[in-house]
């Protein structure tokens, strides 16, 4: 697989910006994307957990900076270039 096809190339391409990452228990949370490793584990910094509804979007709590363990991830959307 070459470099530019590797999941993890793209995060590192987009560390500092906004990202949405839904786990595999349903939960939503969106925060800037401060660092990951070779696991898909993330650290996001300024993080809200969302609530999809409709055509709103609704932020149920608000963190600091969270770790979402790569196992733990569905899907992550990183902003389109």
């Amino acid at each position: 697989m070459s470099h530019e096809k590797m999941p993890i190339k793209a995060l590192e391409q987009n560390i500092h910006e906004i990202v949405s990452i839904k786990l595999k228990d349903q939960r939503i949370f969106r925060g800037r994307l401060s660092r990951c490793d070779v696991y898909m584990n993330l650290t996001l910094e300024d993080a809200e957990e969302l609530v999809l509804g409709g055509d709103e979007t609704t932020t149920i709590a608000k963190y600091g900076e969270i770790l979402l363990r790569g196992n733990n991830i569905l899907w992550i959307q990183i902003p389109e270039e």
